[in-house]
């Protein structure tokens, strides 16, 4: 039994250039409960199909014009949702399979059989409504998901807050290190026109580049004097460290390889891999820059911050060796702007 409240106020679009079989598709549709709207080609039931998509279209498959086999197709490439019936002459059986494998669902031949037509018609409209169901329970799933995978983002993102905050406090010489090399960077992502995904790939990397620290004693992350070979060679795991650390709750690839990469050199010389040139991941270079300045500008247990004039200076002699040098001549540009 057919659930009448369910359907569209318009069900059926019948394509038939025959007015006597147009007709009695028409009347019998509307006899079972499927409003009609007609056309007599297939260049016109395109046109109203733009003005009123129906659900179903019954469409003849020898007409003037392009021809029920096109219809079916753009039909089939246009509105791929819409449940459509071939009705052809009993000699053609190759062309109804033809219509069949250009994407129509159903068939029956000429002449007319009333119980034939109702049967295809209403098996159409439950696979229409069975289709319509599914789409809607995965738009539901989908919006279900996209709340969920906020929530998730929002509670990864706290977490991380609070393990940034916990490694910097150990050190009041770095305190909101991670949230400066995160800003330097983006406004240097502004200036080279970063898309939005890296920016955002760029951003996080940038809060969480230092975050190895965590696994590092004390007596070495804070030594005022010169570090031993054995203690540089521990500071020098850190980002090997964060790599590892992440891996589990990370998943953008981007990220964790400017995380592992932050200390590359643009000649080779840097750590853990001893990647040069632009084998360095992008947001690696990008990161390196304004982490080495806020380092340089900012006071440490070991030194006295530098002035920004002599930091700018060891950036520009550092480019095309520490530093990429088309990425350090936009961030000279930019860090020229900001204050003291």
């Amino acid at each position: 039994m057919l659930v009448q409240e369910q359907r569209p106020p318009i069900a059926v679009t019948v394509v038939e250039d025959e007015p006597a079989a147009q007709d009695v598709l028409v009347r019998a549709a509307r006899l079972w409960d499927y409003p009609c709207q007609t056309a007599s080609t297939a260049e016109q039931a395109v046109q109203l199909l733009e003005r009123n998509l129906t659900p179903i279209v019954v469409t003849d498959l020898r007409m003037p014009g392009r021809g029920g086999l096109w219809l079916v197709k753009e039909i089939r490439r246009r509105w791929p949702r819409v449940g459509i019936i071939v009705l052809t002459a009993g000699h053609e059986p190759e062309a109804a399979q033809e219509c069949l494998r250009a994407g129509a669902q159903h068939h029956f031949f000429k002449p007319i059989k009333l119980d034939e037509f109702r049967h295809v018609l209403e098996k159409t409209w439950r696979e229409y409504q069975r289709q319509r169901e599914q789409d809607d329970l995965h738009d539901t799933l989908r919006r279900a998901v996209r709340r969920q995978t906020r929530r998730v983002r929002r509670t990864f993102l706290s977490g991380i807050t609070s393990l940034v905050r916990t490694v910097e406090q150990r050190d009041p010489y770095t305190a909101g290190h991670a949230r400066r090399v995160r800003n330097y960077a983006l406004q240097l992502a502004d200036a080279l026109g970063l898309e939005r995904k890296q920016r955002g790939q760029l951003g996080l990397a940038a809060v969480l580049h230092d975050i190895g620290k965590v696994g590092i004693p004390d007596r070495i992350l804070y030594k005022p004097d010169r570090l031993t070979a054995e203690e540089d060679r521990v500071i020098r795991a850190h980002p090997e460290m964060g790599e590892r650390i992440l891996t589990p709750i990370v998943r953008s690839r981007a990220v964790l390889a400017a995380i592992r990469g932050h200390h590359e050199r643009f000649d080779g010389g840097g750590y853990p891999d001893g990647l040069s040139g632009e084998g360095i991941p992008l947001l690696a270079r990008l990161i390196a820059l304004p982490d080495c300045y806020d380092a340089l500008t900012t006071s440490r247990a070991y030194r006295p911050a530098l002035p920004k004039c002599e930091a700018l200076a060891i950036l520009e002699a550092g480019a095309g060796s520490h530093f990429d040098p088309a990425l350090a001549r936009a961030f000279l540009e930019l860090a020229a702007q900001l204050p003291e």
